[in-house]
């Protein structure tokens, strides 16, 4: 059957004058060409466009990070203690927004929002002090960072 089949189309695509199978040729051509564009050009294209955003937004908080991490260090607080006092306190004098302080056994959580280069000098400052943090969360708000920390406290708060 299948070789009858070819032998038709054989003799069908040999009766045809030269010219016609030239053209018919050319599209079939033409045909596969654009196939082969929209098959492998296009989405390699548009990988390659979606791969170019991906990296300027990646240079782009490299950059931020950068410029926070090189700014000017909070002044040491004359708070040495790490109190809910104190960290209220510290937090307000950074320019945040304290919206949780909750104090237990030998920790404290600390919800808190702000600027995002304020908060992450202020945590910076936070952990150069020695405050040990046991979790910490962010999260991005419109144009604020908000932040979730559990921080253990100084043994002379909890005696």
């Amino acid at each position: 059957m299948m070789r009858w089949f070819k032998q038709t189309w054989l003799r069908q695509w040999q009766s045809l004058p030269g010219a016609r199978r030239s053209v018919i040729g050319a599209a079939l051509w033409s045909l596969v060409l654009v196939v082969l564009w929209q098959v492998a050009w296009e989405p390699g294209k548009q990988r390659l466009q979606q791969a170019e955003l991906d990296h300027a937004r990646a240079l782009a908080l490299a950059g931020h990070l950068q410029r926070v991490s090189a700014g000017p260090a909070m002044a040491r607080d004359a708070v040495r203690t790490l109190t809910p006092a104190g960290l209220n306190e510290r937090a307000q004098a950074a320019g945040l927004r304290v919206t949780g302080l909750q104090a237990r056994a030998a920790q404290v959580d600390v919800s808190l929002e702000g600027d995002p280069a304020k908060l992450l000098v202020w945590l910076h400052a936070l952990e150069r002090d020695g405050a040990q943090i046991r979790s910490l969360q962010l999260q991005v708000v419109g144009e604020q960072l908000q932040t979730q920390l559990v921080l253990e406290l100084d043994e002379a708060w909890t005696d």
